[in-house]
């Protein structure tokens, strides 16, 4: 049921590639370039160094290339219970990413198209799965957890996509999403999607 939806390679290049535009620039500056003049917007509005936006970048670009190592680990696991975990887990990293502080780098046309997307995909999918989770849903569900782990990436990407004005916040009203804060942590989440890596084996000791 993750492989339904999910971050492609396509949307995680977008976010490479501006990041990597930025980082090209910093290292040959031109003032004529728009990409300079918006670095030279974020130094001047946020007072950060060159040395601490390639910082930044660098930093950025390490986590964009672990999440799409756990992206290619979910589609190689696609009909196996582990490949929930690497759903929850490229989930927390990617609002991680978009909380801890990079919204700067995220502008542009292509980016607010990614935003867009991705933002629509996660509620149509939250919304599908939500139908099939009640009180009465265990924990170690796979839509239980895809719905909670949602709720997480979900509030920080529709507060990103606020602020590179991807979508208004009428639109966001629009969405009818209810309460969606979560009942359950990232740490649990990772543990209940853990066990369901480990039930193959649990069989296969109590049939022996």
């Amino acid at each position: 049921m993750t492989q339904n939806f999910m971050l492609t390679q396509e949307t995680i290049s977008t976010f490479q590639a501006q990041v990597e535009l930025f980082e090209q620039c910093l290292h040959c500056p031109n003032a004529q370039h728009e990409t300079s003049a918006k670095l030279a917007e974020i130094a001047n509005t946020t007072g950060i160094s060159q040395d601490e936006l390639r910082q930044k970048i660098a930093q950025l670009l390490q986590k964009l290339d672990k999440l799409v190592k756990l992206l290619k680990r979910i589609r190689e696991r696609a009909n196996e219970g582990q490949a929930v975990l690497y759903f929850v887990k490229s989930n927390f990293l990617l609002k991680e990413i978009l909380d801890d502080g990079y919204w700067f780098f995220y502008w542009g046309e292509d980016v607010k198209k990614t935003f867009e997307e991705l933002t629509l995909g996660s509620v149509a999918l939250y919304k599908d799965l939500k139908k099939a989770v009640s009180l009465e849903t265990p924990k170690r569900d796979i839509n239980y957890l895809v719905v909670e782990t949602l709720k997480h990436s979900l509030k920080s990407l529709i507060e990103a996509g606020l602020r590179v004005n991807a979508f208004s916040q009428e639109e966001v009203n629009a969405f009818n999403l209810g309460d969606i804060t979560p009942q359950e942590s990232e740490t649990v989440l990772i543990f209940l999607s853990t066990i369901k890596k480990w039930e193959p084996v649990y069989k296969r000791l109590a049939a022996s």
